[in-house]
């Protein structure tokens, strides 16, 4: 019997569950690590930030205005990094929302197959909406809708996006370097 003849609920099922929980196992440390680490980079950046701004208007005297829009830019790299740890934030809690995902469908399913055999909703309007996900777009559409409504971790998967967090992790470690010397230089 052929891999694909094989009933879903057969021991490859039950192996493929194991392996996957096996995974995530491992997954999940590595992943709690990181959401550390870049909750803590943040908190720096914020810290170094707040003591630019403090050397910019009161030490230096620049214009509020002014050190308000150079610290807005030195801010986007840090609204990066926020997202990444926002993303793997909401991918910890990944089982728990995959049990919400299932708990969901599963009821919408009950509650659409009660109305249409109670007759409440239209049989025409059900039918178009089933001839409506034959469409590929329309159904990557729904797909994509339903996951981006329980889960937000497209920023991991885009490599630009992933480049440019690399590249605001770098920034943070030059924003800490000029926070250093500016703390240095204002002490002499």
């Amino acid at each position: 019997m052929a891999d694909e003849d094989r009933p879903p609920d057969g021991p490859t099922s039950a192996a493929r569950q194991g392996q996957l929980i096996n995974v995530l196992g491992r997954l999940m440390p590595l992943i709690d690590s990181l959401t550390d680490k870049l909750r803590n980079v943040l908190l720096l950046g914020g810290v170094i930030l707040g003591w630019i701004a403090v050397w910019m208007i009161f030490i230096q005297g620049w214009s509020p205005l002014i050190a308000l829009m150079m610290l807005g830019v030195a801010a986007l790299p840090l609204l990066l990094i926020l997202r990444f740890w926002w993303a793997l934030d909401d991918l910890q809690d990944l089982p728990a929302t995959a049990d919400r995902m299932l708990t969901d469908a599963g009821g919408q399913v009950q509650t659409t197959l009660q109305d249409l055999r109670a007759g409440k909703a239209p049989k025409l309007g059900a039918i178009a909406s089933a001839k409506g996900l034959w469409s590929l777009g329309a159904l990557a559409g729904e797909a994509r809708e339903l996951l981006g409504s329980y889960v937000n971790f497209g920023i991991l998967l885009n490599p630009l996006a992933l480049g440019l967090g690399v590249l605001s992790l770098l920034f943070v470690l030059l924003l800490a370097m000029v926070g250093i010397i500016l703390a240095i230089f204002t002490m002499l």
